[in-house]
């Protein structure tokens, strides 16, 4: 582990929406419970002062006391950022601009603040886009999604750092990601993240599981697919936004925005050691931990072995348990498993990223 707890919490499985792809709907559907304020509140309690918390994979806002989750976290001073579709963010950055509640807490700078800014500690907000306009509410099932995030991002931008994830599809044109692109660099996002796509079959998971019996995996429903053609597929959308920016100067005119300034949208990729011929392993093996929508310390979203329950003992306590140890010894030792070679959580064992 690093110096600081990175820990990748699934406060619950719930979700605002249904789409076609999406790799744990029917394990959402087993599950869909969101746990009590005081059983979230234990947890936060048992957790290193030194701890970052990323909210991911589900729809966090909709947890009806999020504030109330966000107010204990701002207390505690533990820094935190959250994943969303984005539904929800006008609603949430409404309701929090006129909760009197925050005034409680303790001014942070001189001068005081109030409203959004007093969620000092949420650091980022990631929104999922994987489409421009409508083709993004087709594939998410949701009319008017889009037009929705035309709407509140930009007036995000100026409050909290905004970062855009993208999967990168088979279905994905090549016109649509520039459209995407191009839309973000106008609004000023800092960074677009491409994601590969996360490709295994039940062959994988069998292959997986005969080198470690105990081994416990919740299947995507999708069968898998080529995966050079994702690959290809991949390489290409990234050549085609690299050449854009390279033949096209008057993308770089956007006036700076901060002290140092910055002239262009970042790219980033995952996982990038999927691309290099590199050692890899797992970040959620090395570098962070994971709370399950249970609240016990588990692996991954796909990995389901759980163990301590981090309401009912310290963090600290719950990473010495031996089973857990042994276990993330087990899957180190036949790294990588077949159902962890297009994970996003690949890494460079000799690199920073």
């Amino acid at each position: 582990m690093t110096d600081k707890y990175i820990i990748n919490w699934e406060l619950s499985l719930a979700c605002n929406l249904d789409c076609s792809f999406c790799s744990q709907k029917e394990r959402r559907n087993l599950n869909n419970k969101i746990p009590s304020l005081e059983n979230i509140y234990q947890i936060i309690d048992n957790l290193p002062n030194n701890t970052h918390i990323s909210f991911l994979w589900w729809e966090t806002l909709m947890l009806p006391n999020i504030i109330d989750i966000f107010k204990k976290l701002e207390e505690r001073w533990i820094s935190y950022e959250i994943t969303t579709n984005g539904i929800l963010l006008d609603k949430f950055f409404g309701v929090v601009m006129n909760n009197p509640t925050l005034n409680s807490l303790p001014k942070i700078r001189e001068g005081g603040y109030n409203k959004i800014e007093q969620l000092k500690h949420l650091t980022q907000i990631n929104i999922s886009i994987d489409w421009y306009g409508d083709f993004h509410d087709i594939s998410r099932w949701k009319k008017w999604l889009f037009n929705k995030l035309k709407k509140v991002i930009p007036e995000l931008i100026n409050i909290k750092n905004i970062t855009i994830s993208t999967v990168i599809s088979p279905n994905l044109t090549n016109e649509n990601i520039v459209k995407l692109h191009l839309w973000l660099n106008s609004i000023w996002i800092k960074e677009h993240k491409l994601i590969y796509m996360m490709n295994f079959s039940k062959i994988d998971v069998e292959n997986s599981k005969n080198k470690i019996k105990e081994l416990k995996i919740w299947l995507p429903g999708s069968e898998k697919l080529d995966n050079n053609v994702l690959k290809n597929n991949f390489l290409e959308k990234l050549s085609l936004l690299k050449n854009l920016w390279n033949n096209n100067p008057s993308l770089y005119s956007f006036p700076k925005i901060r002290e140092g300034g910055y002239k262009k949208i970042q790219i980033t990729i995952e996982p990038i050691a999927l691309f290099k011929k590199w050692k890899i392993s797992c970040k959620q093996l090395d570098k962070q931990l994971r709370i399950d929508e249970n609240g016990k310390l588990s692996i991954c979203e796909f990995i389901t072995n759980n163990f301590d329950d981090i309401s009912k003992i310290k963090l600290n306590d719950a990473i010495k348990n031996n089973d857990f140890i042994e276990f993330k010894k087990a899957i180190k030792s036949n790294f990588p498993l077949d159902i962890c070679k297009t994970c996003c959580k690949l890494y460079n064992e000799n690199s920073s990223n």
